[in-house]
């Protein structure tokens, strides 16, 4: 990745610096969270706070759907309700998947954030979310609400992404079932808040989650913003530059969240680590 080497003191007091009193004022009220794990987090759950109900689990790329369901299995003892992440394209067929969701019926899952996943290639026939739910075996097994991942600022790997976003909020809807949209972590708040309006626009009445950086270097953002493929994000920084002395500059996102609107919850991605971001939010909560 390319460091460059200059970064603006603007940049970093109107952006990631805790924002004035007024700020607050801003913020929707009473916003409720979630948070999500690596299942190699999950021995610091604990840390998670109180008010947070819903964790989600990644699934990260080449991983057994095993860890996904032992980590579930741990966050639901704690008393936390699970989300995982179910990743279309690691499947090799209906029976890898049918395997994944029986064992997630087994520790308690009954909600599931379905995404395409990381792979380039699909491991099997199954290559979308669409082609999961067609499978009609999410029923069967006791999954019958769903996340759908939302992408203000575009995926890289559906150029077609908002199409296919309406197409499965369709499908929920003439099948009778839950679905909200959880989207993609942002820095670029003006185009989120369009995102949502072109939604709502087209009548889309669905819960809107929003993804929101946890506090964390500008270096870990930027690495995330390029595996996340989050190039608007991305482009702010590098636009700005990273000065080497300051690459342990900490944001707070309060700024961030002060100017978005029209969402219904916050989802925390903790690129800083479970501990710091649980302090923050909890710091965040209590002067919202």
């Amino acid at each position: 990745m390319e460091i460059l080497t200059t970064i603006s003191d603007s940049f970093e007091s109107d952006r990631f610096m805790e924002p004035a009193d007024d700020l607050q004022e801003n913020i929707e009220q009473n916003t409720a969270w979630s948070m999500e794990i690596l299942p190699h987090n999950i021995t610091d759950v604990s840390l998670i706070p109180e008010f947070i109900n819903e964790v989600y689990i990644t699934m990260i790329p080449g991983a057994g759907c095993w860890e996904t369901i032992e980590t579930a299995q741990q966050i639901q003892a704690v008393g936390k309700q699970a989300v995982p992440h179910i990743a279309a394209r690691s499947f090799t067929g209906t029976e890898d998947l049918q395997e994944c969701l029986s064992g997630l019926q087994s520790a308690g899952i009954k909600r599931a954030l379905l995404i395409g996943g990381g792979h380039s290639e699909p491991a099997g026939k199954i290559s979308c979310v669409m082609d999961m739910l067609k499978t009609g075996l999410f029923a069967k097994y006791g999954i019958n609400d769903f996340d759908f991942a939302g992408h203000p600022e575009g995926n890289p790997d559906d150029p077609n992404s908002a199409v296919h976003l309406l197409e499965k909020l369709r499908w929920a809807e003439e099948q009778g079932v839950s679905a909200r949209i959880v989207t993609q972590w942002s820095l670029d708040t003006e185009r989120t808040n369009a995102w949502i309006s072109g939604l709502r626009e087209k009548g889309v009445n669905n819960p809107i989650h929003l993804g929101i950086p946890g506090p964390s270097t500008l270096k870990t953002l930027m690495r995330f913003a390029k595996v996340c493929g989050v190039k608007a994000s991305s482009t702010v920084l590098r636009k700005q530059g990273l000065n080497l002395s300051k690459l342990m500059f900490v944001n707070k996102p309060d700024k961030i969240i002060a100017e978005l609107h029209g969402y219904d919850q916050l989802h925390l991605f903790p690129f800083g680590g479970i501990e710091k971001s649980s302090a923050w939010l909890t710091e965040w909560q209590s002067k919202s």
